[in-house]
This record gives C-alpha cells, structure tokens and sequence, in this order.
C-alpha cells in the first residue's frame, strides 16, 4: 500500500516537471522576437532514492520521480567577449569613414561637378575654359583687355565661393558630430547607470540561491553590448552576480558606485569633450580626460575601439586654417590636426585658396624688407623714434599699378578688415608703405633648460620693433621702450601671441598656447574677399609697369607660369611640394586613400562582428522549430505522467475496495 502511494508522488513529480518544461518552451517562443533575449533550457535530474533493504548486488533503492535540476541560461561568455571587443572596433572604424565620407561628398568629386572644375578644370576643354587657371591663361594674353581682368575678377569670386561653401559645409559637419558625441555621452551614462540598477535587483534576488533573474541579466548583456560600441569597455562577474565594468581602463561601475562621465564644454567652439569628474579638480581647472590620445591608434594597443573615440577624434577641437598646417611642427601636427579628418581637411583646403591669394598678391603687390625710423610726435612735446628692423613693405620699384596710377596698387584678394599695407613717413620724409604681416606661426620649439617650449622665431615673418622715448630737448628717457619685442601689438596679456618669460636667466619671448589666432588679418578663408575695388572698375586690376606705364606682358606670363609652380606643402615637413593643381588631386586622393583603408576595414570588421554574433544566436537564439518540437516533447510527457497517475489511482481503487 505503501509503494502505491509513492508511486502517485512519482507520477506527480513528472506531471509537475512536464509542465514547468512547456512553460519554459512557451516563454521562449513568446520572446522569439524580443531583442537580447536568451532562451532558457531546462534540465531535468533525479530526485531523492530511498534505501529500504541490502542486496548481493547492492543497495535496494525506490525513487521518488523527476525533478527540474536548473534552467539554464544559454551564454558563451567568451563568445560575449570577442563579439563586444569586436564590436567597438567596428564602431570606430565605421563612425571615423562616415566623417571621411562626408568630407568626399563635399568636394563632389563623384558627382561631375568637382571642385577640381573651378579651380583646374577637368580636361573637357569646354569644362576647363570656366576654370580660374584658364582665366589667367587668357589675361596672359593681354593683361590690359578689361574682359580679361574681369573673367579673372569673376573666376575669383567663383572660386572663394564654392571653398567658402566647403569650408562652411566641414565647421557645419563638426557641430553635428559634437551633437552626436553628446548624445553618446549621456547614452553612456544613461547604460552605466542602468547596469547599477540591474546589478543591485540581479543581487538581491538571487541572493537566497532559490532564484536567478534571468530576465534582468538579459537586460544588463543587452546594455553592456551597447556600451561595447560607445566605448572601449572590460568588465567582469563576481561571485555574487554584480558586474564590474571599467570604461578606458577607468572604473565606471562596481558594486558600490556608479562614476559618470562628464561633459566638458568649450565656450568658444561649444565643442563637447568628455571626462571623468571624480578624478578631476574642476576648481583648478585640471580634467581627467576620458580618451588619451597620445596614445597611437592601433589595434595592437587597443586604442581603436568605441564610436565615441572615432567622433572625437574626427571633429578635432575647432575650426582650422592653413596657418595649423603652414610651418607646424611634423609631431605637433601629426598629434593634433592630422589625427582629425575634419580638421586636416579644412587646413589642408585653406591652404590651398591661401597660396593661391597670397601667391597672386605677391605677384601683383611685390614686397621687399627695409629698415627706417619713425618719429612720432605727442601732445606734451615729447616725441617717440621707432625704428623698423627688416620688416617687409611694398617694393614699389616692381609692382604693377593699374589704370589709376596709384600707390600701392589694388591686390586681388583682400582680408575683410585689415588692409594690405599701413603707410609710415620715416625720419627722412620718405613715405614707406608696411606690409600688414600675417598672424602666423612665426615661432620655433627648442628645448631649454630641459623642456620644450615654442618661442618667437625673429628671423620669420613680421620682423621686430624697437623704440626709444625722448623729452622735448631730444634727450633719450633711460629704461624707456628700448627692449627688442615681435612686431605684435595686442589689447590684454592672456591674449598676446607671446609672453615674456625668464628661462636659466635669459628673456624668451614664449608662444601663449592660449592665444586665439587672429583670422581678421589672415588671408584664410573665412576673412577673404575679392578686392570690391576692382569689381566695380576692373581696370584697377595692376597691369602697367612701374617706369613706363606700359602693359606688362611679363606680368601676365608670370602668373600664368605661377599655376605651374610647386609652392605648396600637403604636410608640414614634406619635402615634396606641388602646384596648385597637384596639390589638390593629392589632397583629394589623401581623403580617398583614408577613406578607402576606413572602409574596408569596417566592413571586415563588421563581417566579423556578425559571424560571432551568429555564432551567439546559435546559443541564444530561440528557434521556433526546435521549441515546438520540445512542447510536443512534454506534452507527452506530461500526458504519460497524467496516465500513468491515472493506472496507479485505479490499481489502488481496486485494491481498496477488494478488501
């Protein structure tokens, strides 16, 4: 009677089993669709034998049925691992060729109406007739012919507006990537602190060892391959189910807390930058960056992961101009603008149009360097003598001049605001006429008393200014404006281009990295113009020689011959240099060279990416076929555990009443 009995708790163990099985296969095909959801299989096992007697053989035993050992969790953590590590990488590779790709789109290059038109022309003769370097073709025939200035004038214009609508087009794509980089961030932040919270339910659930929440792991695998994309993450899983997750070799979260990173903002550019803000001194201004990019991009150091990395480093820090590119240090490049696309695209653009003002002013404005003193006379009766040391001003023996006669003559290109020369009377009553230098890197790195530093270099550019302050007898006031200083006058001390600075006992005049450059006295895009002179009377244009007034025929084969030139520099310390021409198709096949090495290796790493997450589905994935094959499994079995149920009760029914 009693073995009856406990074969109803045998049938009721399979009948109880059988159904939590069809459940588990029920829930899996209810989230066949739900994503990040890993399917859940059952294993079965033995439950508890009683011994009730000794045989020859061994232990005589009864059991008391079937029970669900554990459901398990269908995971490959290595298969997680790689798939998240890969994953970052293709992020990376794929966020930095998007950049890329739109600085290709730009210059239309693929669309049949290239940049390269406006400039060169395209090799349809037709094509290269509307070119700027077909315009000066045709001056050269007759500098004087007021048709020929004025196609020139025209082409000109031509040319600044479709470089202006380029360059406005690459700051445009930098604002949107820092808008993305943004919203990256605060996704970042949004998954840290999600896994926060799922580690501390995950834990207190599974704390008495009875449950284990299935679905909340799922939710924090799901947001942990989505970090993996954003950034370069690790982590680990502790005896007590809580992940530990680093984020660039930084704890972001454990078991206690959750550090969010931080958006550091710059007031000019409005560029977003992020960092760590428990490992910074805000007050003093000292950041933990998040990103190091002295680091080299490579897969070797695992520098190359994370979208957030690639947008980063695509938008650079700002706007730039031909004077980032122009006489910078080959490291100091490479380490800054060369590392963005965006960045290395717009100084590499404006020096381009750069060369071509300047060169073509040159020509048309010639300059040669001198020496005088000036005198300058003050209410008081007092007077100030500053004396000009080799700077440059209009060498008046070789320019051109146009209709009008006059000194100097009208250049081509101006900058808006700042006019190409200031005029002077020296001491002697000769009227100079002083180029207004460019601000540029007129400076040199040497290393002193063991450290680096970048000072002004008085051999380049503007030259220097000495000058001396007499009374009204003319008697010099000793310790009185003598010192020898760049020719750079500036408003307040944290905006000079250069500060003085004692180094070993000795004045250095050393380069203010906070210094904005002054772009209203560069001929850089975003200040240039054509001269609106010579547009409303083109015959401004310089053309008659200095001596005879005749026209200068020599003039016009020059600036033809200047289109041939090799003038331009694509990277600070090459030794090749190119003409206006070559520089853009090697400027342009640069950005195609990139682009194409970004691109395939995205798509191989995305390739990769989805052969491992593949692989995963096919542990994790919930197959509808082999699910209903499973439901039909127990449901026979739930349906022969209910009959056998059924033969035991009635074999105890017979038993009973046959007493």
């Amino acid at each position: 009677m009693a073995n009856g009995m406990g074969s109803l708790y045998v049938g009721s163990s399979g009948l109880r089993s059988a159904q939590n099985a069809i459940n588990t296969s029920a829930n899996n095909l209810a989230n066949v669709n739900t994503p990040g959801y890993v399917r859940q299989q059952v294993v079965f096992e033995n439950k508890h034998y009683n011994t009730f007697g000794q045989s020859a053989a061994g232990p005589l035993q009864t059991g008391l049925g079937v029970g669900i050992g554990d459901i398990v969790h269908a995971r490959d953590i290595f298969l997680d691992k790689r798939y998240r590590a890969e994953a970052g990488r293709m992020s990376y590779y794929a966020s930095y060729f998007s950049a890329i790709d739109e600085v290709q789109s730009l210059y239309q290059e693929s669309q049949g109406v290239a940049f390269r038109n406006v400039l060169m022309g395209s090799g349809n003769e037709r094509e290269s007739n509307s070119s700027l370097w077909s315009a000066f073709e045709f001056l050269a025939q007759d500098p004087s012919d007021t048709t020929n200035q004025s196609l020139v004038i025209q082409r000109s214009n031509l040319l600044l507006t479709r470089a202006k609508a380029i360059y406005s087009s690459l700051s445009t794509y930098q604002s949107k990537i820092n808008i993305q980089i943004s919203n990256d961030i605060d996704r970042v932040n949004e998954l840290g602190e999600e896994i926060f919270k799922l580690n501390q339910d995950i834990q207190r659930i599974e704390a008495g060892k009875v449950e284990t929440a299935y679905d909340l792991r799922d939710a924090r695998d799901a947001a942990l391959d989505e970090l993996s994309a954003l950034v370069n993450m690790s982590y680990s899983e502790d005896a007590t189910g809580v992940v530990t997750v680093t984020v660039e070799g930084q704890s972001f979260v454990d078991e206690s807390f959750f550090h969010e990173v931080g958006k550091k903002i710059d007031r000019a550019t409005g560029y977003v930058d992020a960092y760590w803000p428990h490992l910074s001194n805000e007050e003093n201004g000292q950041y933990m960056d998040l990103f190091d990019f002295s680091i080299p991009i490579s897969a070797e150091k695992n520098s190359d992961i994370g979208e957030i990395k690639a947008l980063i480093q695509a938008r650079g820090d700002g706007l730039r101009n031909f004077a980032y590119l122009e006489g910078a240090d080959p490291m100091i490049y490479a380490n800054s603008v060369g590392m963005s696309v965006m960045e290395e695209s717009e100084a590499q653009l404006d020096v381009l149009i750069h060369g071509i003002a300047t060169k073509i002013n040159e020509i048309l404005c010639p300059n040669t360097r001198a020496s005088f003193d000036v005198k300058t006379h003050h209410g008081d009766g007092t007077y100030t003598i500053t004396t000009y040391k080799n700077v440059k001003v209009l060498d008046e023996e070789k320019c051109r001049l146009g209709s009008d006669m006059k000194i100097p003559p009208a250049e081509l290109f101006t900058r808006n605001g700042t006019e190409r020369y200031q005029k002077v009377t020296d001491t002697d009553g000769k009227t100079w006429y002083i180029y207004n230098e460019e601000d540029i890197y007129d400076c040199k790195t040497v290393t002193l008393a063991g450290n680096e530093y970048r000072i002004w270099d008085e051999t380049k550019g503007n030259g220097t200014v000495s000058t001396t302050v007499y009374d009204a007898n003319g008697t010099a006031i000793p310790g009185r404006g003598t010192k020898q200083c760049p020719y750079e006058q500036w408003e307040t001390k944290d905006n000079q281009k250069y500060v003085e600075k004692f180094i070993s006992g000795k004045l250095y005049y050393v380069y203010n990295e906070a210094y904005s450059l002054e772009t209203g006295s560069q001929y850089t895009l975003v200040s240039l113009g054509v001269n609106d002179a010579l547009e409303n009377q083109p015959n401004l244009f310089p053309h008659l020689t200095q001596d005879t007034h005749e026209i200068d025929y020599g003039m016009g084969a020059e600036l033809s011959e200047l289109w041939r030139t090799k003038c331009l520099k694509i990277y600070p310390g090459s030794e090749a240099s190119f003409s206006f021409g070559e520089y853009y198709t090697e400027m342009i096949g640069g950005i195609a060279t990139a682009g194409s090495t970004y691109q395939s290796t995205a798509t191989t790493l995305e390739s990769s990416t989805n052969a491992l997450d593949n692989k995963r589905l096919q542990i994790t994935g919930v197959s509808t076929d082999e699910e209903l094959t499973n439901m039909i499994k127990y449901q026979n079995a739930y349906n022969a555990a209910s009959r056998y149920i059924q033969t035991v009760s009635d074999m105890i029914e017979l038993l009973v009443t046959g007493l």
